[in-house]
């Protein structure tokens, strides 16, 4: 006999009593502000604050596809959307691995105690993947009467009689970690899933969103990832609404809208959200906007591994520091996903590093939380991270000879080891360098950090190469693209003895280039780029349908420029079309300043 079940006539009334509940919600939700859409610059980074100072957080996938051994979603066979890749599992025998789970060793007490351990400061678990399984008793009904699977296919309809996702709240407010729900907009079993008008489903995982905020809170974020269709197909503005009902103060993630073509300019901010998620890579120096890399601890060699894989490889607690370390000194996060075995238990070489990682954070730790990443820029080197007037070295493979930086406008007045041990600097400023010698002593095999205090607290970033003797060089076919070369409209300039495209601040402006292309394949679209304030956005069009946003980072002084990338675009023939640049115009656009623009071979 399962356990954990609710009676038909409790359930009858927990769902009329829900719906209900909902309907006065959703009447009351239609003039509850959007914050992405009114608030100020300051509001956001006010709503953002902790995020920013938590640096660490923890990424949990799993759920009965974990028996398979195959990767969550993705292993099933016949389903509807994505290329053949990993498709390894009949459907049919996908959608009945729920009868066998019974993860009787699941302990979100201790491993949640193991990640506050490890400098986590915030926790994200998937509710509900690619593949519809809930893994908490939702009220909500996905099959009819009659149908081939439960009613409501989730976690209540297993031998296991526990609410995971219960366990998990509590055990995050047990250990002081900020609470994140992951849910998959895209759902691969749904019946209504974009069938007809959508409006079934979008009823569906609306509601299934805001039972995780009305009754496993308090909620501090919640990790959407991705939707396929048409802007049209969703009602993403009452999503939004709904869940800031539930919460002013929630952080989403720029993925609730990601994936839709055509979103309109007014609501583009939804599709943004608050921070970007780069996956399993490391995201650029980004000072502007916040960021989040998505890592996985246990990558399998067809590049998933983010559910339980058993070919998968752990990486080496060096590889998974220094991480950690190019995340937090790109001004970014880390999100480090774990992925528990079927029977819920973490595999012994996940923990190591988990425990690997409290050993290091014990002594380095207040070169991660609260800080922000700069003044300089990170390389293959390291990094930096800053609070005040005090800058924390990130450095890779440290020698004898000293690390030789460019000097900052501060003046460095004493350089130390995070146990205050005095260690060697020189500051030329003749040269405009300034010099730090690391003691054998005092080396870390994974991250060395000193701490180096200034006359005064930093002020911005370098943005230049921060190596004194560093330099960029161009990867063979690249294709740049720069002011003076570039086709400009209304009053756009391309002055100044090194030209730049400035005088931005009408957003009905365009500005083009002529683009050849020769040698087919995949492009990594590069900006340089400066701007005074946030939230300025252009739209790069390569043709007529190859587009990208970028959020153009604030760098403060117009002067001061940062080159990133902003994605991918491939073309899969020669074709002769024209590179774009066009300002979202919306009420937010500040003018920007354009230095470069670079086409990348990336294959």
């Amino acid at each position: 006999m399962r356990t954990g079940r609710l009676s038909a006539g409790v359930l009858l009334a927990l769902v009329s009593a829900q719906q209900f509940a909902g309907a006065a919600e959703a009447a009351e939700a239609a003039e509850v502000p959007i914050p992405q859409l009114t608030e100020t610059p300051e509001q956001r980074e006010e709503r953002l604050a902790w995020f920013r100072e938590a640096r660490f957080g923890l990424f949990i996938h799993w759920g009965p596809a974990t028996i398979s051994g195959e990767e969550i979603s993705w292993g099933m066979d016949g389903r509807i959307e994505g290329g053949e890749k990993h498709k390894k599992v009949p459907r049919e025998s996908y959608m009945n691995l729920y009868r066998e789970f019974n993860p009787v060793s699941f302990d979100p007490d201790a491993l949640l105690g193991l990640a506050r351990a490890a400098g986590m400061r915030y926790v994200v678990f998937v509710a509900k993947h690619h593949d519809g399984f809930s893994l908490w008793p939702t009220a909500e009904q996905r099959f009819p009467a009659g149908a081939d699977y439960p009613a409501h296919f989730s976690i209540a309809d297993t031998p296991y009689g526990k609410d995971p996702v219960r366990m998990v709240q509590e055990a995050a407010q047990k250990h002081e970690l900020r609470l994140g729900w992951y849910y998959s907009t895209r759902d691969w079993t749904h019946p209504d899933y974009l069938q007809g008008d959508n409006a079934s489903y979008n009823t569906y995982y609306e509601n299934q969103v805001e039972e995780l905020l009305r009754d496993y809170g308090p909620v501090d974020m919640l990790w959407f990832d991705h939707c396929f269709g048409k802007w049209q197909d969703y009602t993403i503005p009452r999503l939004f609404r709904k869940m800031y009902a539930h919460n002013p103060e929630l952080l989403v993630n720029n993925r609730a809208a990601k994936g839709l073509p055509d979103v309109p300019a007014e609501f583009l901010p939804l599709h943004s959200g608050d921070y970007d998620t780069p996956e399993n890579r490391m995201g650029a120096f980004q000072f502007g906007r916040a960021w989040e890399s998505c890592m996985i601890l246990s990558p399998h060699p067809d590049h998933g591994g983010w559910s339980y894989r058993p070919d998968a490889v752990t990486r080496s607690l060096e590889e998974t520091l220094r991480l950690l370390s190019s995340c937090v000194t790109g001004d970014g996060n880390m999100l480090l996903n774990l992925a528990p075995l079927p029977d819920g238990s973490i595999r012994p070489e996940e923990k190591a590093i988990l425990e690997g990682i409290a050993g290091w954070m014990a002594e380095h730790g207040e070169a991660i939380h609260a800080t922000r990443g700069g003044p300089w820029i990170n390389g293959s080197w390291g990094g930096s991270s800053h609070r005040g007037s005090q800058v924390f070295l990130h450095v890779f493979d440290p020698e004898a000879d000293p690390i030789v930086l460019k000097r900052l406008p501060q003046t460095v007045v004493a350089a130390a080891t995070l146990k205050g041990e005095a260690v060697p600097f020189v500051q030329d400023d003749v040269a405009g360098t300034v010099s730090v010698t690391i003691p054998e002593h005092a080396r870390d095999p994974s991250v060395s950090i000193i701490k180096l205090t200034l006359d005064s607290e930093v002020t911005g970033v370098l943005y230049q190469p921060a190596l004194a003797a560093g330099r960029i060089e161009d990867v063979p076919g690249t294709l740049s693209f720069l002011p003076e070369n570039a086709d400009r409209t209304g009053a756009v300039m391309a002055g100044g003895e090194s030209p730049v495209l400035r005088n931005w601040s009408d957003p009905e402006d365009l500005v083009s280039w002529s683009l050849e292309i020769d040698s087919p394949g995949t492009y990594t679209i590069e900006l340089t780029t400066s701007a005074a304030r946030p939230d300025a956005i252009l739209t790069v069009l390569c043709g007529a349908k190859k587009l990208r946003y970028a959020h153009i980072p604030v760098t403060g002084d117009p002067e001061n420029f940062q080159t990133y990338e902003i994605g991918e675009v491939t073309f899969a023939n020669a074709e002769s079309t024209r590179l774009t640049l066009r300002p979202v115009s919306h009420p937010t656009w500040s003018p920007v300043q354009v230095k470069k623009v670079r086409l990348i071979p990336s294959n």
